[in-house]
């Protein structure tokens, strides 16, 4: 009898569990949106071409667009400079059609690739720096589950919050050169965001597909 007591408990206890990771409540999208974001929406910038990124010296005098960034960068530590020479392919071909031009070449220090990413985007690959993760703050609601086949889905409502956050980005030039830090420091997370689900058999996951 007792032996048939404990098995009863067992399977209600294993059934309430089972129930309880597939209602989507608070804690079981906040779970499933943290680890979308944490394996698939870092807190990156993006330079918007791959290293080496030579800056000539027109750029430099300049001081503007990518001359300005990478100069920022290279005061944080994340890149440093040297002199090159590089071929360029522009000059009529009278003058036989190449050009040496001297530019400042930057490559990402060891401090920086700790940060160091890279994305293949529509006009080749770019490299960027992460500088922190995206976490859920608050969960707002989420609609009632409806059944799309084959899964059940809902949407979710939430502001997050960037946890493990550089040092560097804290620096007043780093944020005037970078739009995109500041704003998401500043302001974006408190945002609403919006989260699609759907329930599988491990419970609610963000589809990646």
């Amino acid at each position: 009898m007792r032996r048939l007591c404990f098995a009863l408990f067992t399977g209600v206890l294993f059934l309430a569990t089972c129930k309880s990771s597939r209602e989507p409540d608070d804690a079981n999208l906040r779970k499933a949106i943290n680890l979308y974001l944490q394996t698939h929406d870092k807190a990156c910038t993006w330079i918007g071409q791959p290293f080496p990124v030579d800056v000539s010296d027109p750029q430099q005098k300049a001081n503007f667009g990518i001359a300005a960034k990478m100069a920022v960068l290279e005061q944080a530590g994340l890149v440093t400079s040297t002199a090159a020479t590089t071929s360029g392919t522009n000059a009529p071909e009278i003058f036989g059609g190449n050009t040496q031009r001297r530019v400042k070449r930057y490559q990402p220090t060891a401090a920086g690739k700790q940060y160091l990413q890279t994305t293949q985007g529509a006009l080749g690959q770019s490299a960027g720096f992460c500088y922190g993760t995206k976490e859920v703050d608050s969960i707002l609601n989420w609609s009632e589950p409806t059944q799309t086949k084959p899964d059940l889905q809902t949407k979710a409502t939430y502001t997050y919050k960037i946890s493990n956050l550089a040092p560097w980005t804290q620096r007043s030039d780093v944020q005037k050169q970078f739009d995109d830090i500041r704003t998401t420091i500043t302001g974006i997370s408190k945002t609403n965001q919006v989260a699609g689900l759907e329930l599988t058999n491990n419970g609610w996951e963000v589809p990646t597909r």
